[in-house]
């Protein structure tokens, strides 16, 4: 491994809350493990989520002004972000192909220097045409080693 790729295990906790127009909110919380990936100066956390029976690869690449996170599997998501902006997103499963609009709210990522573990978290709206699908809040910590 060269020093420009640096990929170690971590814990992960995501909480995430969403408010669909005219519903309660939701909270949801995941704890995982996965790996944190550096390369070239960017971070990226990868790690595996289980929906019911099946499991979804997430990516997500942390930065303070622009982020991303991408799904695959069963789902496929991409949602770019871009602080204070509004970027194009996609949503597509067995049921439906969806074009999104993604508008960054929020977005943060702190990232400890003299060790693996760090804060990454980002406040958006996702649309589709001009309907709000939901706000979206979504803070994922994580440390080095498996706890």
């Amino acid at each position: 491994m060269d020093a420009l790729h640096l990929d170690r295990p971590v814990a992960i906790r995501l909480h995430s809350s969403i408010q669909h127009p005219g519903q309660a909110k939701e909270t949801h919380e995941i704890q995982t493990t996965g790996s944190y990936i550096e390369k070239a100066g960017i971070a990226y956390l990868k790690f595996v989520e289980q929906q019911n029976d099946d499991a979804i690869q997430t990516t997500v690449k942390m930065g303070n002004e622009q982020a991303l996170i991408m799904r695959s599997g069963p789902l496929n998501m991409r949602l770019p972000f871009l602080k204070d902006a509004e970027r194009p997103g996609a949503y597509k499963n067995a049921q439906a192909n969806l074009k999104l609009r993604v508008r960054t709210k929020h977005l943060e990522s702190i990232n400890e220097t003299t060790s693996t573990e760090g804060r990454f978290s980002v406040h958006y709206e996702l649309y589709t045409a001009d309907s709000l699908l939901g706000k979206y809040e979504l803070s994922i910590t994580y440390s080095e080693g498996i706890k």
